[in-house]
């Protein structure tokens, strides 16, 4: 552990100096490994601002029960606990018809006033169902519907169950094309090591002959690879902090309407920015390490 600690300074200077020996190899691989982490960045910024406005919209998500007017008190808080044991059930919450129609004045205009009055009202009490998992929307409406006192539970039908499937497959996809941009990072870094190394392979075989340990020989590979991958993240971080945050503030913070609300910039943006620049780095050091490994299979 001393002599590598002592030898580390040298082992620097040696990654530096190929690196700019081999400057053409080491820029292209910088500009590949930043295209594919812009990439990458690209597609996680796209899927976590999709996965905060589907919370959100999630969140909106629920089954409306309307109640047999001729239900009593005692008898609604029975029905209304009956749907609560339910296992899919998170929050059932009541609404008289008085404040339907508040809401529906509110929504819709003036114009539904003319309603207001007991004997006026044509809206039902209601009961706000809120899911734990809105995949199972369409099931617990069937069942909530069934129960004696209700008149009607509905949620949207086919289209809200079609925007949950859709919201579920950009989660997937988004996170399977980071984890190929990542790949193919690996795969940029792990080639271009390779023909370093062959271009070396005289200059490796002499410092194996003369007795120098695996880790003498590979770690300024190793260390080329974190410096190319810090470089080649560098651009993708920079495009991330100040094209996002203008991005955020050209458009008020959101895409079409409330309802698709961006991510605040901070700390979101900044997180990920470093974990970009972790995700180089570490990037750049499994390609080395894969590189240098088929070269250096035996142990001193």
């Amino acid at each position: 552990m001393l002599l590598f600690f002592k030898s580390l300074p040298r082992l620097i200077r040696s990654a530096n100096k190929d690196m700019h020996r081999h400057f053409s190899m080491t820029f292209s691989s910088i500009v590949s490994i930043g295209i594919a982490l812009l990439m990458a960045l690209f597609i996680f910024v796209i899927y976590m601002n999709v996965g905060g406005f589907t919370d959100q919209i999630e969140s909106e998500f629920m089954i409306q029960v309307s109640l047999n007017p001729t239900l009593e008190d005692e008898e609604m808080s029975e029905l209304s606990d009956s749907i609560s044991s339910l296992a899919s059930v998170k929050k059932v919450t009541y609404s008289s018809k008085e404040e339907e129609l508040d809401a529906l004045i509110k929504e819709n205009g003036a114009m539904f006033k003319q309603y207001k009055g007991e004997d006026k009202n044509p809206l039902y009490n209601v009961l706000n169902v809120e899911l734990k998992n809105n995949s199972k929307i369409s099931s617990v409406t069937k069942k909530i519907s069934k129960m004696d006192g209700v008149v009607e539970a509905t949620y949207g039908g086919s289209a809200i169950s079609t925007m949950i499937r859709l919201f579920k497959n950009i989660r997937i996809w988004g996170s399977v094309f980071v984890g190929l941009m990542v790949f193919i990072a690996i795969f940029l870094i792990r080639n271009t090591i390779k023909m370093t190394i062959l271009v070396r392979k005289d200059e490796i075989a002499i410092m194996r002959t003369v007795g120098a340990y695996n880790w003498y020989i590979s770690f300024p590979f190793v260390l080329e690879g974190i410096f190319i991958g810090f470089w080649g993240a560098l651009g993708p971080v920079l495009i991330c902090v100040f094209g996002y945050t203008g991005l955020y503030h050209m458009m008020n913070g959101m895409f079409f309407s409330d309802m698709m609300s961006m991510l605040n910039p901070y700390p979101f943006i900044l997180y990920t920015a470093l974990g970009i620049l972790l995700m180089g780095m570490i990037v750049g050091m499994l390609g080395s390490y894969l590189a240098v490994r088929k070269y250096l299979r035996w142990t001193r």
